[in-house]
């Protein structure tokens, strides 16, 4: 009988120690010496695993994790989400659906790629720093959207489409929205048709340069003969915009933006890929510019979320999205520190001495906001 006893009581002790093992194993997964390759379009370094086969090793969103590069290079409790969910400028690991790859990258901030001297020969390696440690902010902004558009209301929802009319911008003149050309979220064809109907004169492209267009025009799903149409007639601004917004190439696209506006009649046209972030950034400044306030600023940018996602206002999702995301992305547009009082910030003043500072003049300035507004 005590040998009975003492053979389950092995049993069970050698279970436990495995199990223990196990569980080990589980919270601590290793991304041994991946290489890395440069997002050229946003900036930041695409590490070579899909965000799948990421996940399978272990890793979860809302972790906080470890990443060591070959180039001595190292960064310690960086949060791992599926979104952009951390203030501007600083850094994360995303995993965004639809990504090829994992990305390591400063939110709207500068190329981490580029400033860390990281090359064809560069491999990171990715460690656990504490499992779960962002869940809860995980948890309260993960948000995905369809690109079926029969899953929407109307096909203005679909394309995240709207017309701009915060402070005094004039009625029928400034409208953003989803591109009309680049089809990666199938709605190219609709945007496309909707800028026809509404005789759109000018499209500011913030998303592509010359070569990326003309590489839309060979895709045998190219559909958007209105956009070709305005191209053609040199009613196009390819920009070329990364979300990098306090450097130098974009503070020069910024001024040049300004200066076409000058220089061509609306209606206007403002768009990158989703309508979302590069689009909501200079949205936010020529609304200002025009007299908008803190109100408007926000419910502009909040119908993004509501075309794309479906959050409502007074909501629980809606609340925690404007206080972690929209809020703070005010106070970086518009240089704030967390003392100033955002609803009783004056925008204006503020988007002016910005627009100084990139190298308009004040005439131009005026010039500008005197075409938009009423």
């Amino acid at each position: 009988m005590k040998k009975l006893l003492f053979v389950a009581t092995l049993m069970m002790t050698i279970s436990a120690i495995s199990g223990c093992q196990k569980q080990k194993k589980e919270k601590e997964p290793v991304l041994n010496n991946y290489s890395i390759h440069h997002d050229d379009e946003f900036g930041g370094a695409y590490i070579d695993i899909s965000i799948a086969s990421f996940n399978d090793l272990g890793f979860k969103f809302g972790d906080s994790v470890s990443l060591t590069f070959s180039n001595d290079v190292k960064y310690e409790n960086i949060g791992y989400y599926s979104g952009y969910y951390v203030p501007a400028g600083q850094e994360l690991l995303v995993g965004y659906p639809g990504y090829d790859y994992i990305k390591f990258c400063i939110n709207y901030g500068d190329d981490i790629y580029v400033s860390n001297h990281f090359d064809e020969n560069t491999t990171v390696t990715i460690t656990i720093y504490e499992s779960g440690k962002f869940i809860d902010i995980e948890e309260t902004l993960s948000i995905s959207y369809s690109d079926d558009i029969n899953e929407y209301d109307n096909r203005e929802q679909f394309a995240n489409f709207r017309e701009i009319n915060a402070g005094n911008i004039k009625d029928n003149l400034l409208y953003r929205g989803a591109s009309p050309i680049d089809n990666r979220r199938k709605r190219a064809e609709t945007v496309d048709i909707i800028l026809e109907e509404l005789e759109i004169k000018y499209d500011i492209d913030l998303a592509d340069n010359r070569t990326t267009i003309d590489g839309f025009y060979q895709k045998d799903d190219f559909k958007s003969e209105y956009f070709q149409y305005l191209d053609e007639e040199e009613k196009v601004l390819p920009l070329g915009m990364a979300a990098a917004y306090k450097t130098e190439d974009f503070s020069n696209k910024m001024k040049t933006m300004f200066l076409s506006i000058l220089n061509n009649d609306g209606p206007y046209y403002i768009h990158c890929l989703e309508g979302k972030d590069r689009t909501g950034y200079v949205c936010m400044v020529i609304e200002a510019l025009c007299g908008a306030s803190y109100e408007e600023l926000i419910e502009d940018y909040f119908i993004t979320y509501h075309n794309y996602y479906g959050i409502e206002k007074g909501t629980k999702k809606y609340d925690a999205i404007k206080a972690i995301h929209i809020d703070e992305m005010i106070r970086y547009v518009f240089d704030f520190n967390n003392s100033v009082n955002l609803l009783t910030a004056n925008y204006h003043s503020q988007v002016n001495n910005y627009l100084l500072s990139i190298g308009l003049q004040q005439e131009e300035i005026d010039a500008v906001q005197n075409k938009l507004s009423r």
